[in-house]
């Protein structure tokens, strides 16, 4: 008995592709939208309500009383920096806060002598935050018998009594001339100096700054002698200054000064006189 095959061969015919030989033919339709006098009616029309709608919904948000500026919230440090913030923006009050200029808003803040840096936002539908960035007192100013509390800019926050300048715990600055103004270069100088320091250094010290040439004498507390450190490399002459300064005493006595502007070789000193006032002069310093 002969085996059946499982699946039988399947016969297919042919055919050879001919272009254009299809039996169906795809017809491409167009049509075409005709814009006719109505339509651009209807679009006008529309376009002009539209319009209409827009400036009326402006100007009516524009003098809603509800969206005039009713609230000025100050966040500072300082309840009496908040109060002149509040003062200087008086005729913000009678803004819309959709039409207010918070650039102009800014610059009026920033134009404040403690204000560093401020963040203004609009709070809707009627408040306006302002946070504030206080500059920082760096020294208490001594020019010409006033008093200032200044930052490391030298700019005049307040001007200050001389019965409360030991409230603020901060290093004197003197200029040599009484009436001269320290340039921002001659505070950066200063600042360098105070950086060198301790806080408890910090906090006692007095600068007396000499212009011509360039030159900080430093007073520290009640010691009365006194440090001439030129300009620069503060931390260094500092330091030298506390290594040598007990074994120059051991040998000659309390020192009216340490001159450690020539620090890289060389020390000059002067031996203190009995009842030598502790002022420093300007002989004394040019010397």
């Amino acid at each position: 008995m002969k085996s059946q095959p499982l699946s039988q061969p399947l016969h297919l015919q042919t055919y050879t592709f001919q272009r254009g030989s299809s039996r169906f033919r795809l017809r491409r339709i167009n049509k075409k939208a005709h814009l006719t006098l109505k339509h651009i009616l209807i679009l006008f029309i529309l376009a002009g309500t539209l319009s209409y709608l827009a400036s009326h919904l402006f100007l009516f948000l524009t003098t809603w009383e509800e969206l005039r500026i009713q609230q000025i919230k100050v966040i500072t440090e300082r309840p009496k920096v908040e109060r002149e913030i509040r003062e200087s923006l008086r005729e913000v009050y009678t803004q819309n806060i959709l039409q207010l200029d918070l650039g102009l808003v800014e610059k009026k803040v920033l134009a404040h002598r403690w204000v560093k840096k401020a963040k203004i936002r609009k709070i809707f539908p009627s408040s306006l935050e302002i946070i504030i960035e206080e500059r920082q007192p760096l020294a208490i100013f001594h020019q010409a018998g006033q008093v200032y509390l200044v930052n490391e800019e030298g700019i005049k926050l307040e001007a200050l009594s001389s019965e409360i300048t030991a409230e603020f715990n901060l290093p004197a600055v003197y200029p040599a001339d009484q009436k001269a103004e320290l340039l921002k270069e001659d505070w950066q100088i200063v600042k360098q100096c105070l950086e060198a320091l301790s806080p408890e250094e910090r906090a006692s010290a007095s600068i007396f700054f000499y212009s011509r040439p360039t030159n900080l004498i430093l007073k520290l507390g009640d010691e009365p002698a006194r440090l001439i450190l030129g300009k620069d490399h503060f931390q260094e002459k500092i330091n030298l200054g506390r290594s040598y300064r007990p074994l120059i005493e051991s040998a000659f006595g309390p020192l009216d000064y340490l001159d450690l502007r020539f620090w890289e070789d060389r020390i000059y000193f002067k031996p203190r006189e009995p009842g030598q006032s502790s002022e420093i002069t300007a002989i004394e310093e040019e010397s």
